[in-house]
Order: structure tokens, then C-alpha cells, then sequence
């Protein structure tokens, strides 16, 4: 059978414009294994682009680290102090002099304390400052196994967040990298000298390789607020050709449009359509590719 001899392609005018569109006969359809489904809907919450870059954990980490450091040694000191302070007033031979030096150590080893204490709340945050040791030791240890990574999350100057974030969906430049979702967010205590700009500092959990120190990434954050209605399109149904997302959609019982789409919304699985871009029903999922290959094969016939 002479599949091209089958196919024929032409232009039709739709609610997005001119779009290509292709004839293929059914007995073709079953040969190139196409299968077709409606789109399911979806609410999201509201969002705002975000550019994410991935920081180096050394400074949280050293400081963490020196923290720990100066727990120790405020512990000595209390140990010491209790130690001479028995003997002073059991009548041993303790000075009075070596109580009070006593003391003044142990001031000045909780006074260095502290201050570690106040740098990671105005460097790095709540988030990091209010965790327990135990909590601590383990972060330092993801971030140094790559289980987990810190981000920042800067807003484009001249958008403002007003409400508080939810989480952020990021990616790394690339069509086929998978989102990851981020829920760990709080106000960033600097500005980002690139943006310029509000910024977020966020951490996350890799769940398929540690992100390298200085990875770019891309997305959105989602912020307390009326959902987005809109549907979802599945992976497997987007295929992409001379830099664009296309989708094709029956219309007919052998003739099928193809659609450009945004890709600005990744989700789990596909890409997010906010209200009706494109009709939900008979979207091609199975011999996406087959199709634009009939489509590309030859010059377009007018109908």
C-alpha cells in the first residue's frame, strides 16, 4: 500500500489562525497506530514566572559546622565553670579569681555562639536557624550527598508576588527535562545583584541526580489565590518541530489539525493550557510523530 497516496495536507482557518492540517484515510490510521483522547481538566493555583539558579552549600554548611563547634565549646566552658565553682565553695584551694575567669569564658564562649547563631538567621534565615541539631546534621549531610540542593528564586523586575508562595515548579533548559516541584520557600535576606529583584531562597529534594552548583533553571511559583482552570496535554501527545509545541486534533473522521501550544506550564507529565487555548477533545496521543511525517513529506495541497 502507497501510504503517501492516502495523505494529503492543506491549510484550514481556525480560532487560532491558519493552521496545517492533514487527511489520512482510516485504514492508514490503524497502520500508523494512531490513538486519540480528551484532555482532562485541571485547577491550578495563580503563578508567576520564576528564574532559579542553583547556590553552592558551603557557606550554610561551614556555618552550621561552626555552630557545632561553638556548642562544644560553650559546653566545656559550662563543665569547667560548675567544676571550680564546687570546689570554691566546698573550701578547696580555688580562688575566687579562677571562679569569676570561670565565668567570663563561659560568657564569651556563649556570646561566639550567638553571634554564629544570628548570621545564619541574617544570612540564610529562619528556615535554616530554628532547626534542631539533630535536624541540622542531617541537612548538612544531604546537601553534602546531593540529596537535597539550595536555590534562589527571583521574580522578573517589575512583577510583585502579593500573596505567600505555595511552591515552584522549575526545570532546567531543555523540552524533555522533567519538572521538579519545590515546597520549602521562604523571603530571601538579599537581592539578587543579577534580577534586581524580589528573590526567594528555597531548598529541594533531588530525587534522580544532585543539581551542579550554578544550574540555571526556569518555571513558576504558585502563590495563595483563585485557582486557574484550564486542561492538561499529555507528554506523549506534543511533538516538536521548527522550535515550536504542536499538538494534532481530530476533526474530522479523517482529517487532523495541527495546533501550536505553550510550554510555559510544565506539569507532571505534559504542559498546563490555562481556559480553552485548544479544544479538549480528540487529542492524538499515539502516532504524534507518524503524522507530522506524513504532513512533512511533501509540499502542502490547497482544499
Amino acid at each position: 500500500m502507497n501510504i503517501k497516496s492516502l495523505v494529503s495536507v492543506f491549510a484550514v482557518m481556525s480560532g487560532l489562525g491558519q493552521v496545517r492540517a492533514i487527511e489520512v484515510k482510516g485504514e492508514v490510521q490503524k497502520l500508523l497506530g494512531i490513538e486519540t483522547i480528551d484532555l482532562a481538566a485541571r485547577s491550578l493555583p495563580p503563578e508567576i514566572v520564576v528564574f532559579g539558579s542553583v547556590l553552592s552549600p558551603a557557606p550554610v554548611i561551614d556555618l552550621i559546622r561552626q555552630i557545632s563547634t561553638a556548642r562544644a565549646t560553650v559546653d566545656v566552658s559550662q563543665v569547667a565553670l560548675e567544676r571550680v565553682e564546687k570546689l570554691f565553695v566546698s573550701g578547696n584551694l580555688v580562688a575566687g579569681k579562677e571562679v569569676q575567669a570561670a565565668r567570663a569564658q563561659q560568657e564569651l564562649d556563649k556570646a561566639a555562639l550567638q553571634a554564629l547563631e544570628d548570621r545564619l538567621v541574617l544570612e540564610w534565615g529562619p528556615w535554616f536557624s530554628v532547626k534542631s541539631r539533630d535536624e541540622r546534621d542531617k541537612l548538612v549531610g544531604d546537601l553534602l550527598a546531593g540529596r537535597q540542593s539550595i536555590i534562589r528564586l527571583s521574580i522578573p523586575r517589575g512583577e510583585a508576588s502579593v500573596a505567600k508562595p505555595v511552591a515552584a515548579r522549575l526545570h532546567s533548559f531543555g523540552q524533555k527535562k522533567s519538572s521538579m516541584r519545590l515546597t520549602e520557600i521562604f523571603p530571601a535576606l538579599s537581592v539578587d545583584a543579577a534580577y534586581q529583584a524580589q528573590s526567594y531562597v528555597g531548598v529541594i529534594e533531588n530525587k534522580d541526580a544532585s543539581l551542579a552548583v550554578g544550574l540555571s533553571l526556569t518555571g513558576a511559583m504558585e502563590f495563595e489565590g483563585k485557582p486557574r482552570e484550564g486542561m492538561v496535554v499529555p507528554q506523549a501527545a506534543v511533538v516538536f518541530y521548527l522550535g515550536k509545541a504542536w499538538i494534532y486534533q481530530k476533526s474530522g473522521d479523517e482529517e487532523f489539525e495541527r495546533l501550536e501550544i505553550s510550554i510555559e506550564s510544565p506539569v507532571d507529565g505534559g504542559w498546563f493550557l490555562v481556559g480553552d487555548a485548544i479544544k479538549p477533545d480528540d487529542v492524538v496521543i499515539k502516532g504524534v510523530q507518524s503524522l507530522l511525517s506524513q504532513e512533512t513529506l511533501g509540499p502542502a495541497e490547497e482544499k
